[in-house]
């Protein structure tokens, strides 16, 4: 499978443009801590990754850093995507539930 970023940029704006339509221009947050899987484990589904080696991540550092880089306060790196991601993945599913 090969991802192009023009798509994938696509796809975003699209559903992007899609929640503030929809009238939600913001999304509040109740949760801030997150069971993070180590990269070595996360795509190896038939072994489970060990429990001393899971680590938490949390929501508002992530937007924290995310934010720098939208107020150019950062530079942009590819490793913010990883922030972004548990932000994304977080409006999905709380905008579902």
């Amino acid at each position: 499978m090969k991802i192009q970023l023009s798509g994938l940029r696509q796809a975003a704006n699209a559903l992007f443009d899609h929640l503030e339509q929809t009238g939600r221009t913001e999304i509040e947050v109740t949760e801030d801590f997150y069971w993070s899987v180590p990269e070595k484990h996360l795509y190896s589904v038939y072994t489970p990754p060990p429990e001393s080696e899971l680590t938490l991540g949390q929501l508002s550092d992530d937007w924290n850093e995310v934010a720098k880089i939208a107020s150019g306060q950062r530079l942009p790196t590819a490793y913010a995507l990883v922030w972004l991601s548990s932000l994304l993945r977080l409006i999905g599913t709380k905008l579902v539930s």
